[in-house]
């Protein structure tokens, strides 16, 4: 407890108000950690080049350890560090899954279990739509906790409230009931910023069921986008959406500027942040991206590459053929310093679907920006794959065939780069599988390197979380936390581990 006060009290040190000025090149302003933010940093890569793959690279050779935590957390969601011993995990968002409400738990890495726990809110007592925010960890070395349309900031110690919790604003004609700011980002001085997300008024379903089942789901009011002081957790500026965002907002400082990326249902727009005030950027866009004719639908959140950003569009299922374009998956670049060149393709189109669903890719992609390539999935045809941005277009680098609805991890350095995703067995359908696998692959090639056995279902939308010393977190929606590490060896299992009712399991990687 001690170290991790001192770690806290070096960090403030380094805070001239709310400026958090630090060298080149670091991850502003998230904590100097292997993981401070969800997807690593403002762009989103989900690029973890601390994380490290400990199996070999020779084929064929890995087992999958398998650990669980003797805790639940209902709905678990992301996890990040301060440092190896100083993990915490938020979940309860999943109202639709058996989440109750937002909490943020400090779990011990050595034993998976926990230190203390802090349920900020009960949605069923208090009657509120439950959908997932997000807890990071700025360079000041405190827990900010968004969800609902609530933020807090935590001492990361015993969880207890420094900041909060701050009610934050939703749309005149919206319920606060039906509000839910999803996720935040930062800017690199260290204010966050994040946008609103609603249920239609008079709906009753919890998480993200509530854009899949409710009557009229998009008749819901534009979204509000809000700065906020990281010290007082004040809202400094706030602005109306040209319409209602879905996915999440990406923020990146280009050209000295700092901008916020969100992809509307037919174009992308950014907005400037500039002497505590946004405004819609109409010297760079917004940016058509998609035919409403096509079939298609609305892409998930932008990620940042270099002078690029990336996307991919269908984050809800296609599932009806189209008379007009295709309405199979596409993978589109944009360059920030100028919207008019892009380039745009659909990667998976001569791969058939087993189900009714055509297309379907909640998850936004991932980058690795040293070498301009873009991992890419689509539940739909069940493929994953990456592309390469060159200056004549995206061109595919290899597919594989893996069904997943979550986030694929890039974990290790430039040149042992791993992708790690789950992957729904061939027999169970899409949104109601029971189980996933996960699978480690070559980045560069996507030769498969490692395969766990079936585990519990994960919570969709989630990511596989890297780790200290080879290890991943997969979150199960039953609530455990599963510490998966890859064994270079060819055992199947050397000791029977039980945690929390679930027996450690372990299968060698296959081509």
């Amino acid at each position: 407890m001690n170290a991790l006060r001192l770690s806290i009290i070096a960090a403030l040190a380094v805070l001239p108000g709310v400026a958090m000025a630090e060298p080149p090149d670091s991850n502003a302003p998230w904590y100097p950690s292997l993981m401070a933010f969800e997807h690593y940093d403002s762009g989103r890569s989900h690029l973890f080049t601390e994380a490290r793959f400990h199996g070999s690279f020779v084929q064929g050779g890995n087992a999958v350890d398998v650990r669980v935590s003797p805790d639940d957390y209902l709905t678990p969601y992301n996890v990040v560090y301060l440092d190896a011993d100083a993990m915490f995990v938020y979940g309860g968002g999943y109202g639709d899954k058996g989440g109750i409400g937002a909490f943020v738990a400090r779990i011990d890495p050595a034993t998976l279990k926990t230190l203390w726990t802090n349920q900020l809110i009960n949605t069923v007592e208090t009657n509120e739509w439950d959908y997932p925010g997000v807890v990071s960890i700025l360079r000041n070395g405190y827990l900010y906790v968004i969800y609902g349309y609530r933020i807090v900031k935590l001492d990361p110690v015993d969880g207890h409230v420094v900041a909060g919790p701050v009610q934050l604003p939703t749309a005149p004609t919206a319920d606060l009931r039906d509000t839910s700011y999803n996720g935040l980002d930062a800017l690199p001085d260290g204010t966050l910023i994040a946008k609103t997300v609603y249920r239609e008024k008079g709906c009753e379903e919890q998480g993200f069921s509530a854009f899949l089942k409710c009557e009229h789901p998009a008749a819901v009011p534009r979204s509000i986008i809000v700065a906020i002081d990281p010290r007082t957790l004040e809202v400094v500026d706030r602005i109306r959406a040209e319409e209602f965002i879905g996915g999440r907002i990406t923020s990146v400082r280009f050209q000295g500027k700092d901008y916020a990326y969100v992809a509307g249902s037919t174009k992308i727009f950014r907005y400037l942040y500039q002497n505590r005030h946004f405004s819609l950027d109409t010297s760079w866009g917004p940016v058509v991206y998609r035919d409403r004719n096509s079939g298609q639908t609305a892409a998930s959140a932008v990620v940042v590459m270099n002078d690029w950003i990336v996307f991919e569009n269908n984050g809800t299922p296609v599932t009806q053929p189209s008379p007009g374009p295709s309405p199979w998956m596409t993978v589109t670049a944009i360059n920030q310093a100028d919207a008019a060149r892009q380039f745009a393709v659909q990667p998976f189109k001569s791969f058939e679907s087993p189900s009714n669903i055509i297309s379907f890719s909640p998850s936004a992609v991932s980058v690795d920006p040293l070498r301009n390539r873009v991992f890419v999935l689509d539940a739909g045809p069940g493929v994953i794959g990456v592309l390469q941005l060159d200056s004549d277009g995206l061109k595919t680098v290899w597919t594989a065939k893996q069904r997943t609805t979550e986030f694929l991890a890039l974990i290790g350095p430039a040149e042992h780069r791993v992708v790690v995703g789950t992957d729904i067995p061939a027999n169970q359908p899409i949104g109601s599988n029971t189980q996933d696998a996960v699978v480690w692959r070559e980045a560069g090639t996507g030769r498969e390197l490692a395969r766990s056995d079936l585990l519990p279902v994960v919570d969709t939308g989630t990511m596989i979380q890297p780790g200290y010393a080879g290890r991943m977190y997969y979150m199960a929606q039953e609530g455990k936390v599963i510490e998966l590490t890859v064994d270079p060896s060819q055992a199947v299992s050397r000791s029977d581990q039980r945690a929390g009712g679930f027996q450690k399991q372990a299968r060698g990687g296959t081509n």
